[in-house]
């Protein structure tokens, strides 16, 4: 099979790839990275609840599986020196699988609220939220990873419930999107 530079990244990552979607999720990392770091709704060391989700929702509903994973990856990474936080690599994973998700849920044509956005609220909640980053922070802060869960289960109840609150709005902002061409899907 013959590969050239125009194809690679789309033959081998599954992933389209031109500046204007690097554009675009770039714009949608500098907002997560917004949302996440200097607007926090709710910030204390074991619990955070932000409105950061919505643009990494958005980079994997427009662009696919790979894209989100990308985009949440490369926020997080970005937090850490302007932040001046400390690396936790179960939480980098956490968000790349998140965005992953976001992705493989949400890149398809035919969506709505029920069942895709309550599954993918519910999946991405419990295998990243309650999963990765409740064991990523346990580890850190060497503390137990039940205890520390129990803490932690109301900020999951609330994301799940924004997440779907929100996938109204994103349907109709990526109909607006689309029919002025900015993506595809």
């Amino acid at each position: 099979m013959n590969y050239s530079k125009e194809n690679f990244f789309t033959a081998f990552i599954g992933a389209r790839v031109s500046l204007r979607v690097l554009c675009q999720v770039g714009m949608l990392i500098a907002l997560a990275f917004v949302l996440e770091r200097l607007t926090p709704i709710v910030n204390l060391p074991t619990l955070r609840i932000t409105l950061s989700f919505i643009p990494m929702m958005c980079a994997g509903m427009f662009f696919g599986p790979v894209w989100g994973a990308v985009a949440y990856g490369v926020a997080d990474v970005l937090g850490w020196p302007i932040m001046g936080l400390t690396p936790i690599p179960l939480i980098l994973l956490s968000r790349v699988v998140n965005g992953y998700l976001f992705g493989l849920f949400l890149h398809r044509e035919d969506l709505r609220i029920f069942p895709h956005a309550v599954v993918n609220a519910v999946v991405t909640q419990v295998i990243c939220g309650m999963g990765l980053t409740t064991l990523g922070l346990s580890l850190f802060f060497g503390s137990p990873y039940l205890p520390f869960l129990w803490t932690r289960l109301p900020q999951f109840g609330i994301l799940i419930v924004l997440h779907i609150a929100v996938f109204p709005v994103l349907l109709k902002l990526r109909e607006a999107l689309r029919r002025s061409g900015y993506v595809s899907v």
